[in-house]
């Protein structure tokens, strides 16, 4: 887990947790926009917080469960002084042992947050406590985290009415779209690239992805090269220029006009903007 924050304790293991209520004070807010190479959940047990989800801001309030997807763009938006709760990080690898590929899709398909009932959320506590026992002991066993994990996992999947439901073939299709477009969105731009890969027609692939997230193909894989970029912003030895073309944006004026149609400001604001973030 690489690019987990210094503010933490690292641990060298395939799961991380963290209390909220012992690591908020530390964690500057807002945070910079980052591409973590790990999945996590934020559980909120009181308090609240407001969590940027590639290009949406989710807010997590009590009893509340938020999924972030390797890959996504993220950042803590906000959080109170009275939040308390985990965050639970681990890898892609431990996630697909732990899970069926039906029960991943329905934890991260919409990015949506999950809506627990004060006795699930109540039953999570205390076993995340015990997780977090386990991976701070000098030996910690990884059999007993794993179990841990889904056991809390499966909890949140059985104590959600909507995550009760099948998964539509719709679903499966755009979930799969996306993981291929965090992949392959820098030398990948057409929709044909990607209809190709998943073996459907350019029409059933618009159809999947607009009923499913609310934005066409073609204006997802703008957004997430955007989102890139808007990282990328955050090194200011490169140019914008420079940026573009690493991007494979052809034109850099193209790049900038794409830029402010999904951001709403222009590549140039938006470095201003993070630079008074940072001397703020």
């Amino acid at each position: 887990m690489s690019e987990m924050s210094t503010d933490f304790v690292i641990l060298k293991t395939p799961i991380q947790i963290h209390d909220i209520g012992k690591t908020s004070g530390f964690i500057k807010v807002p945070s910079p926009l980052h591409r973590p190479d790990f999945n996590f959940i934020v559980h909120i047990t009181r308090g609240k917080a407001k969590q940027q989800v590639d290009a949406d801001v989710q807010s997590i309030k009590e009893n509340e469960v938020l999924f972030i997807r390797q890959g996504n763009v993220t950042a803590l938006k906000e959080v109170s002084e009275d939040a308390t709760g985990h965050m639970i990080l681990f890898e892609d690898q431990t996630l697909n042992q732990l899970l069926s590929k039906q029960e991943l899709i329905k934890l991260f398909s919409a990015n949506t947050v999950i809506q627990l009932s004060k006795e699930s959320s109540a039953w999570l506590t205390p076993l995340f406590e015990l997780l977090s026992i386990e991976l701070y002991s000098p030996a910690p066993n990884l059999g007993i985290c794993y179990s841990l994990l889904q056991a809390g996992l499966q909890k949140i999947l059985t104590s959600n009415t909507a995550l009760n439901k099948g998964v539509n073939r719709n679903s499966e299709i755009t979930f799969n779209f996306k993981e291929l477009v965090y992949k392959h969105h820098i030398t990948h731009k057409t929709v044909l690239f990607y209809a190709d890969e998943l073996a459907v027609s350019e029409n059933y692939l618009h159809r999947c992805v607009k009923e499913t997230t609310g934005t066409s193909p073609k204006e997802w894989i703008n957004k997430v090269s955007i989102l890139q970029s808007q990282l990328l912003l955050q090194d200011l030895t490169k140019s914008i220029s420079e940026i573009a073309f690493e991007l494979n944006f052809g034109d850099p004026s193209y790049f900038g006009r794409l830029f402010k149609k999904v951001v709403g400001i222009t590549p140039s604001e938006y470095r201003i903007a993070f630079m008074q973030d940072l001397s703020g």
